[in-house]
């Protein structure tokens, strides 16, 4: 299920009684089928009469009485063969006696009747009523356990249990209901009401199973697919059928993405069905109820709709075998919006939803969810949090990288082909891809899935030195630990080299341990080395780097920076500029003497690289914020007066810091928040510091002791500088779009937000710059995609036109 954002903040704040009879109970019995008869026609009272037939298989011998849950409802009679049995019914913990005792593969159908009011989550999930809707989301928040199947019929409420289920749900004459699997037939009974029949085959844990009662009619696709076309209904009220088409436009693309991503659709039928429910939607096995609010026409909410069908792969035909595990369900299924947005938007965008993702990660996570903590396995309090959906996500956007993708894709789609239609675990899928993919996938998952907090690189330091027609270049890594426990192993870390025509070459190494020292033997000399220059390892930073043509103001805002640029020497000539902000406390002054009272920021810094810096002038503005809107970044350093921040400057870590070349801009004295500007626009590390009379700094540098692993490569991947600059945005008249590499952009396509295209224009190349005149019949705001001559679509961007 996907939460809206709103409830990313929400915590999860009581237990409920914990059912008597966990996963464990599964061990002993297997309900082998589950039919629901339910009656809910009446909308004023909200009360619902049912009868639910299980077949439950004997696993064991002696068997003499049976444990269901049901919760919230009462429990009106008992049946085997038409004969009453005697119970208890303590909600949730239904226990049923039998006559005789079962013994091993013994099956019996037992026939629970059962009335009342069905109940919802506190906070997420459950039954609703909701003026003319009636629908089930199978999970509460609140719930402990969290599965809530029990709601709304009997059943061993776990993530182990699987069944098929078979549907007679009785409404009212003017409304339908939608449930799991295939529509059977619906039957007019002779007081106006309907029973409507549908039948779902595939095995399921009770959580998934669904209903949803509205004036619902249905809006047919058809998605071709791997083993040919698989019907896709979306169940709606006849107003929203445009909205529907709108919203659903890329569902094709989103289902193709998964079937080439993890193998085929292994479901009867894709089906969503609209419910007035504004906190997201939840992944029942071919009936997704999605919330009225995300289906507005648009496809604001595409990644939603992405992420709900993502779990029939994951969380559906594969689930997490424990709570504990739910970023098997929820990782994999947010990782899949990143992968919606490639498939359908290109590498560019995959790119930015990583970034964009991994920021909000290491901004939020640990704040949302009361600590840093490992994705698995996860406590019960935090099973829908950031950490669960965001962080989840991230790490496996890194398990991308370690795998290289075809074995990511090949080894996760074997994966799901040996475990589908069970339950899993984490160390299943690690062994699985340690098989696959050697022991650092053992190493993966111990550093990034089972710890938690991140680990750190950065660049200590480097040395070119001209040897005949070349460059020995030496440089010196360093890894840090950002909340985690130990330094992790076996990382494939990338090392980018710029050259003065910007062009940049990758070099791989592993990493192990605290420090590295990378040997290579280039061509050039090269005018800036960075670490992770594709966006592969999400480490503790984050960075964005620009092309500086023109004068004015940029915001870097994954940098936390922005540049104001005054001037420019030469206007055919663009400046590169990388910043990063680093999310480890900075290294401390290397002497006492140098500190003169001032302590340096706990818990980041800046790295600044350029290249053609000669080329601009201007300032640099950082801002300290103590307060939630910066995640408390600065909320344990800034102690004293404002006035007496300050900022400092070293070239690399062989440096101390010294002031900078600055001035600082306060509001109030006491708001813990402000701007320092730096007066020179200039390659290096920047940190915050205070003045602090008589305070001893407790925190130490954790440079590496003793000598650095060397690795020499000579393997390279020369690339482009992939991100096109697209400006200015909004946009009136002419759009400018500069790239650094291959100039092969021929035309855009101005796209609206329903994805149809609207027309072409053709684009005119100025130097390293192409322009594109707006027609003056495209305003508001679209997608502007850029093909090729060769017919590839090379990025897509949103775009307001005025």
């Amino acid at each position: 299920m996907k939460r809206a954002p709103l409830l990313i903040l929400l915590l999860i704040l009581i237990h409920q009684t914990i059912l008597a009879a966990d996963a464990s109970r599964s061990d002993t019995l297997d309900i082998r089928k589950t039919i629901i008869n339910f009656e809910i026609t009446d909308f004023s009272t909200k009360v619902i009469y049912a009868k639910a037939s299980l077949l439950v298989k004997a696993k064991q011998n002696n068997i003499s009485w049976m444990n269901f849950d049901l919760e919230g409802l009462t429990t009106d009679s008992v049946q085997l063969n038409g004969n009453n049995l005697t119970f208890t019914h303590n909600s949730p913990d239904l226990k049923v006696n039998l006559p005789a005792a079962i013994n091993t593969n013994d099956s019996v159908w037992i026939d629970i009747y059962y009335h009342g009011i069905p109940i919802a989550d506190a906070t997420w999930g459950g039954f609703t009523f909701s003026g003319l809707y009636g629908f089930q989301m199978g999970v509460g928040f609140n719930a402990q356990p969290h599965s809530f199947g029990r709601t709304w019929h009997p059943c061993f409420d776990n993530f182990v249990e699987r069944c098929p289920y078979e549907f007679f749900i009785t409404t009212t004459g003017d409304k339908m209901a939608v449930c799991n699997g295939l529509f059977i037939d619906s039957t007019l009974l002779g007081n106006g009401n309907k029973i409507w029949h549908w039948k779902l085959d595939e095995n399921i844990p009770s959580y998934l199973s669904s209903v949803a009662v509205c004036d619902y009619t249905l809006v047919k696709k058809i998605l071709s697919g791997m083993n040919g076309n698989t019907d896709a209904y979306i169940a709606c009220r006849p107003v929203d059928t445009n909205k529907v088409n709108g919203s659903f436009a890329h569902l094709q693309e989103s289902f193709s993405m998964l079937e080439e991503s993890f193998g085929p659709y292994l479901w009867s039928r894709v089906g969503y069905s609209l419910v007035p429910f504004n906190a997201g939607a939840m992944e029942h096995a071919t009936n997704i109820h999605i919330g009225t609010p995300f289906i507005d026409g648009t496809l604001n909410y595409e990644t939603l709709i992405a992420h709900e069908l993502a779990h029939h792969w994951w969380g559906d035909l594969v689930t997490c075998s424990t709570a504990g595990d739910m970023w098997l369900n929820e990782g994999f299924a947010s990782y899949c919006e990143m992968l919606h947005e490639e498939y359908t938007y290109g590498q560019a965008a995959y790119i930015k939803s990583v970034k964009d993702n991994h920021f909000k990660v290491l901004a939020t996570a640990h704040i949302n969810d009361d600590g840093y903590k490992a994705i698995s396995p996860m406590d019960s309090l935090h099973t829908y949090g950031t950490t669960v959906y965001l962080k989840g996500a991230d790490m496996i956007h890194s398990m991308r990288s370690y795998l290289g993708d075809s074995l990511f894709f090949k080894g996760l789609s074997d994966f799901l082909d040996q475990y589908k239609w069970t339950a899993i675990s984490s160390q299943q899928l690690r062994d699985f891809l340690t098989n696959v993919g050697g022991n650092n996938m053992q190493a993966f998952f111990g550093n990034w899935v089972f710890e938690p907090g991140f680990t750190h690189f950065s660049i200590d330091s480097n040395q070119s030195v001209f040897n005949g027609n070349s460059y020995d270049v030496s440089v010196f890594v360093r890894q840090r630990k950002h909340r985690s426990m130990n330094y992790y192993t076996k990382v494939p870390l990338e090392i980018g080299f710029y050259d003065a025509q910007m062009k940049l070459h990758i070099y791989r190494a592993e990493m192990n341990g605290q420090c590295l020292e990378f040997r290579v033997q280039l061509p050039f000399e090269p005018t800036l080395i960075v670490i992770d220059p594709q966006y592969k390892i999400s480490d503790a930073v984050t960075e964005e780097n620009k092309m500086i043509k023109t004068t004015g103001s940029t915001l870097f805002t994954q940098a936390k920076c922005r540049i104001y640029t005054k001037s420019i020497v030469n206007n055919s000539d663009s400046t590169f500029l990388q910043a990063e902000h680093h999310w480890v406390a900075p290294d401390r002054f290397k002497q006492n003497t140098s500190a003169n009272g001032y302590v340096l920021n706990d818990s980041r810094y800046w790295r600044i690289g350029l290249i053609n810096a000669s080329n601009i002038s201007g300032i640099v503005q950082f801002t300290y914020d103590a307060g939630p809107n910066n995640s408390y970044l600065d909320s344990t350093w800034i102690k004293n007066a404002e006035d007496s921040i300050r900022m400092f400057y070293r070239k690399d870590a062989s440096e101390e810091w010294v002031l900078a070349d600055d001035s600082v801009k306060i509001g109030a004295f006491n708001d813990k928040l402000g701007n320092i500007y730096i007066k020179q626009i200039k390659a290096g590390e920047y940190c915050f510091g205070i003045k602090r009379s008589n305070y001893v700094d407790t925190l130490l540098s954790d440079a590496p002791q003793g000598p650095c692993a060397v690795v020499t490569s000579n393997t390279t991947t020369d690339v482009d500088i992939t991100s096109f600059q697209i400006y200015p945005n909004p946009a009136s008249g002419i759009i400018y779009i500069q790239h650094q590499g291959t100039k092969n952009l021929q035309r855009i396509r101005w796209v609206d937000l329903q994805g149809r295209v609207l027309m072409e224009s053709p684009v005119e190349l100025y130097g390293d710059t192409y322009q594109v005149k707006i027609p003056t019949q495209i305003q508001g705001t679209m997608f502007i995609q850029g093909w090729s001559q060769a017919g590839n679509r090379l990025f897509t961007e949103k775009i307001s036109v005025k």
